[in-house]
């Protein structure tokens, strides 16, 4: 037997069809054939270990396998799996990025540890004195160290698999179909990383759309028959006290015929687009960069509950890309598209207000518009530009948010916002901020 973990043919299948429809675990075994012989089979033990409810290991294992073993006894034997296996258990896609996780940092630990030809000598006289030991450790450590990413990861797979989808929607994707999507953000280290940030930021984003709805009550406006039972008239709630109107009141309530009242909400007549100005300049590399676009779109979250259209623009000393976004049909294509574009020039803020304008003037839906602008540059208007976005913004009831990332506004711009958001830093907490003043 080759393989340390015990399997049957759906475990087996469900592996094999995520290493056919994932390039970058392909790209990975090849590579990883220089640090460990027999890589391949750790790889698929490791995808069982994620996967299966109940991990047991085989009895008996070929000689040469059972180096794999006491990776695997290393690297299951601590809280840290125990947690991660609660998302990856029975899901093949979340047990596979797993699976690449940990060979990723694995092999990466391996070659710190300089064990590449104690492992080669291994594999092939089958000697390696006290190898087990420092195997199973450094599995151990790889475990400690993965965790959390993995948990955040997940997170994020699921944030972008929800977007797309308006209320009601129901439509899931097949396994091929997650699969290549989770290979998508794996392979490219910064999109991994503002999966990660958006996965956490999406959940503030609903907390914060929550509790303004929470605490709205709405104005009631007129009465008419339904089955809603938080807005049931007083009237029909005495009816629950007697015996044999209950038994009515049930009757009227399969009916859809109980006397409910309706609600105006002003707050959602009071919202219009969002229009989301994000600087790529070269300061904003990195971190921030990072920050921004899950920022972004976390908002579109916010926008597709809100029934808001959302228009994208990225600047820098010019507007570079731009893309109008329907929040309950964006593709996944286009998430990926967003997160990767970068550009890396100057900073102009004129070009992408102006572009902001134009888009406002020319599309009778974007009247009434939240101009988000997200910056950590410095860059002044002049006093004939601030006079026209004054002029324009009562004209059309626009309103301007600038969100500062560790950065001060400018005089300028702080002029013409009609809020201004300081972030700190990057913080995750700090995006309720701009939560808030969208929502």
């Amino acid at each position: 037997m080759k393989n340390v973990i015990k399997h049957d043919a759906y475990d087996k299948k469900a592996y094999e069809r995520f290493l056919k429809n994932s390039r970058y675990l392909q790209k990975l075994l090849s590579y990883y054939s220089q640090f460990h012989p027999i890589h391949e089979k750790l790889a698929e033990d490791t995808f069982y270990a994620f996967f299966k409810y109940v991990v047991e290991f085989n009895e008996y294992v070929e000689e040469r396998f059972k180096i794999n073993k006491a990776i695997l006894e290393g690297a299951i034997k601590n809280i840290e799996y125990e947690k991660s296996k609660l998302l990856t258990e029975l899901d093949e896609v979340n047990a596979g990025t797993a699976t690449v996780m940990f060979c990723e940092k694995f092999f990466e630990n391996l070659k710190l540890a300089k064990l590449n030809k104690e492992l080669k000598k291994f594999a092939s006289e089958g000697k390696g004195e006290g190898l087990d030991d420092k195997l199973k450790e450094i599995a151990k450590n790889t475990m400690k160290d993965i965790a959390d990413e993995v948990s955040e990861i997940i997170q994020g797979f699921n944030a972008v698999e929800n977007f797309g989808k308006g209320e009601g929607d129901k439509k899931l994707l097949s396994p091929e179909e997650r699969i290549k999507l989770a290979d998508k953000i794996l392979q490219n280290k910064k999109i991994r990383e503002i999966v990660k940030k958006l996965g956490k930021l999406r959940l503030l984003a609903i907390n914060e759309y929550k509790s303004k709805i929470k605490h709205y009550s709405g104005e009631i406006y007129s009465t008419k028959i339904g089955r809603d039972l938080k807005h049931l008239l007083p009237k029909e709630i005495v009816n629950l006290s007697d015996e044999l109107l209950y038994y009515d009141f049930l009757r009227r309530f399969v009916d859809k015929k109980l006397l409910i009242y309706d609600i105006q909400n002003k707050l959602e007549k009071q919202k219009g687009p969002i229009i989301i100005l994000l600087d790529h300049s070269g300061s904003m590399y990195g971190d921030r960069e990072i920050w921004g676009k899950a920022v972004a779109l976390s908002i579109i979250e916010i926008a597709k509950r809100e029934s808001r259209d959302i228009y994208y623009i990225a600047f820098d000393d010019g507007v570079r890309f731009e893309k109008r976004i329907n929040p309950k049909t964006i593709t996944f294509d286009e998430i990926i598209e967003i997160a990767s574009l970068y550009f890396g020039g100057g900073t102009n803020f004129i070009m992408p207000l102006n572009r902001a304008m134009s888009i406002i003037k020319e599309h009778e839906a974007f009247k009434n518009a939240d101009i988000l602008l997200i910056t950590d540059g410095y860059a002044e208007v002049n006093d004939a530009f601030l006079k026209e976005f004054d002029k324009f913004k009562i004209e059309y009831n626009a309103k301007l948010i600038s969100v500062f990332v560790e950065t001060f506004p400018t005089e300028t711009l702080k002029m013409i916002s009609d809020e201004v958001i300081k972030v700190y830093d990057l913080a995750d907490e700090e995006a309720r901020k701009i939560y808030k003043a969208v929502s």
